[in-house]
């Protein structure tokens, strides 16, 4: 995979969490994914069809997913509920379309889906196997999460 291809997500995801939410992240080491179980509790799914295809998923503790929707909707959120559900969505749609927004300026012509919201601790998310998926790791002083990026660039 491209490195090209992960850094907007990489910035995109740090940008984003921290205007939207209020909440600064870190990165932390790359890995390649074999699998996708996560170990985490909700994630949103976002679909990237054009001159790059695959799908970026992130995926997060309740108590993160809370708290993002906390500080996005300005109303305390302590559990996972339909509105919560809809912040990490929304937050999903956000990084993407921020990073889309990168790789058009690079002059790829992408586009995107509307994010899908799982939840469930160890939920599984099928993917192509063609697709390397690429997992990075953040902490944040809320805990942990992950920003997998499954994507390539598209047979002509």
């Amino acid at each position: 995979m491209r490195v090209e291809f992960i850094n907007p997500f990489i910035e995109s995801t740090l940008r984003s969490l921290e205007l939207m939410a209020g909440i600064s992240a870190t990165r932390e080491n790359l890995t390649l994914k074999e699998g996708l179980i996560t170990t985490f509790d909700i994630s949103s799914i976002v679909s990237l069809t054009g001159q790059v295809e695959g799908s970026i998923i992130i995926s997060m503790p309740s108590s993160l997913a809370c708290k993002v929707a906390s500080n996005l909707l300005m109303e305390e959120h302590t559990e996972l509920d339909p509105a919560v559900e809809d912040a990490i969505g929304e937050m999903g749609n956000i990084i993407v379309g921020d990073a889309r927004r990168s790789l058009k300026d690079s002059g790829y012509d992408v586009s995107i889906s509307l994010p899908n919201v799982v939840f469930g601790t160890g939920h599984h998310i099928s993917r192509r196997p063609s697709v390397p998926c690429i997992a990075i790791p953040f902490t944040t002083p809320e805990g942990p999460f992950e920003v997998n990026v499954g994507i390539k660039e598209a047979s002509s």
